[in-house]
Protein backbone atom coordinates (compact mmCIF):
# COMPACT_ATOMS: atom_id res chain seq x y z
CA UNK A 1 0.00 0.00 0.00
CA UNK A 2 1.14 3.53 -0.73
CA UNK A 3 1.84 5.75 2.27
CA UNK A 4 1.54 9.51 2.65
CA UNK A 5 4.22 11.37 4.63
CA UNK A 6 2.76 13.68 7.29
CA UNK A 7 3.89 15.31 10.51
CA UNK A 8 2.68 14.40 13.99
CA UNK A 9 2.62 17.73 15.80
CA UNK A 10 1.40 16.91 19.30
CA UNK A 11 -0.13 14.41 21.67
CA UNK A 12 -3.79 15.35 21.45
CA UNK A 13 -4.96 14.38 24.94
CA UNK A 14 -3.97 15.80 28.30
CA UNK A 15 -2.82 13.46 31.06
CA UNK A 16 -6.19 14.03 32.75
CA UNK A 17 -8.06 12.51 29.79
CA UNK A 18 -8.97 8.89 30.28
CA UNK A 19 -8.96 7.72 26.66
CA UNK A 20 -6.77 4.74 25.84
CA UNK A 21 -4.47 4.36 23.96
CA UNK A 22 -4.56 8.10 23.34
CA UNK A 23 -4.71 10.20 20.21
CA UNK A 24 -2.18 12.19 18.24
CA UNK A 25 -2.60 15.27 16.04
CA UNK A 26 -1.15 14.92 12.54
CA UNK A 27 -0.88 17.63 9.89
CA UNK A 28 -0.72 17.35 6.13
CA UNK A 29 0.20 20.24 3.87
CA UNK A 30 -1.35 19.52 0.48
CA UNK A 31 -0.02 20.40 -2.98
CA UNK A 32 -1.80 23.77 -2.79
CA UNK A 33 -0.19 24.75 0.53
CA UNK A 34 -3.32 24.15 2.61
CA UNK A 35 -2.92 22.41 5.98
CA UNK A 36 -5.23 19.60 7.03
CA UNK A 37 -5.45 18.25 10.58
CA UNK A 38 -6.16 14.64 11.53
CA UNK A 39 -6.68 13.05 14.95
CA UNK A 40 -6.44 9.31 15.54
CA UNK A 41 -4.64 6.60 17.46
CA UNK A 42 -0.86 6.34 16.95
CA UNK A 43 -0.92 2.99 15.07
CA UNK A 44 -2.97 4.58 12.27
CA UNK A 45 0.03 6.80 11.54
CA UNK A 46 2.68 4.10 11.76
CA UNK A 47 4.36 5.89 14.64
CA UNK A 48 4.32 2.96 17.03
CA UNK A 49 6.03 3.61 20.34
CA UNK A 50 7.59 6.85 19.05
CA UNK A 51 4.25 8.65 19.49
CA UNK A 52 3.16 9.37 23.03
CA UNK A 53 2.63 12.10 25.59
CA UNK A 54 6.37 12.39 26.35
CA UNK A 55 7.61 12.35 22.74
CA UNK A 56 9.40 15.34 21.23
CA UNK A 57 7.24 16.65 18.39
CA UNK A 58 7.14 17.12 15.42
CA UNK A 59 7.68 13.55 14.22
CA UNK A 60 7.44 12.38 10.60
CA UNK A 61 4.74 9.72 10.28
CA UNK A 62 2.78 8.05 7.49
CA UNK A 63 -0.81 7.18 6.76
CA UNK A 64 -2.05 4.67 4.22
CA UNK A 65 -3.56 6.01 1.02
CA UNK A 66 -4.65 5.02 -2.47
CA UNK A 67 -3.59 6.95 -5.56
CA UNK A 68 -6.64 8.04 -7.55
CA UNK A 69 -5.04 10.08 -10.34
CA UNK A 70 -2.00 12.04 -11.47
CA UNK A 71 -2.27 15.46 -13.12
CA UNK A 72 -0.26 18.65 -13.53
CA UNK A 73 -0.89 22.06 -12.02
CA UNK A 74 -0.78 25.25 -14.16
CA UNK A 75 3.00 25.47 -13.58
CA UNK A 76 3.51 21.95 -14.95
CA UNK A 77 4.27 20.37 -11.56
CA UNK A 78 2.82 16.92 -10.95
CA UNK A 79 -0.11 16.70 -8.53
CA UNK A 80 -1.31 13.35 -7.19
CA UNK A 81 -4.92 12.92 -6.01
CA UNK A 82 -5.06 10.40 -3.15
CA UNK A 83 -7.72 8.97 -0.86
CA UNK A 84 -7.17 8.09 2.79
CA UNK A 85 -10.16 5.75 2.61
CA UNK A 86 -11.85 7.51 5.51
CA UNK A 87 -9.38 6.55 8.22
CA UNK A 88 -8.36 8.98 9.51
CA UNK A 89 -10.74 11.74 8.44
CA UNK A 90 -9.67 15.36 8.22
CA UNK A 91 -11.18 17.47 10.97
CA UNK A 92 -12.55 20.03 8.53
CA UNK A 93 -15.34 18.72 6.35
CA UNK A 94 -14.52 15.04 6.80
CA UNK A 95 -12.50 15.06 3.57
CA UNK A 96 -10.83 11.85 2.46
CA UNK A 97 -9.38 12.98 -0.91
CA UNK A 98 -6.39 15.32 -1.19
CA UNK A 99 -4.01 16.65 -3.82
CA UNK A 100 -0.39 16.04 -2.80
CA UNK A 101 3.08 16.32 -4.30
CA UNK A 102 4.77 13.11 -5.50
CA UNK A 103 7.59 13.56 -2.95
CA UNK A 104 5.02 13.20 -0.16
CA UNK A 105 4.34 9.59 -1.17
CA UNK A 106 6.15 6.40 -0.27
CA UNK A 107 5.23 3.87 -2.93
CA UNK A 108 5.87 0.13 -2.65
Amino acid sequence: MTSLLCEATRWALDDDDDFYPGWVEVRLTDAHGRQWVFFDKPPIFGGGDALGPKATYPITVTMGCVILSRTSDPDGDEVVRISTGGRPEATEGDRIEFDVRPDQLVEP
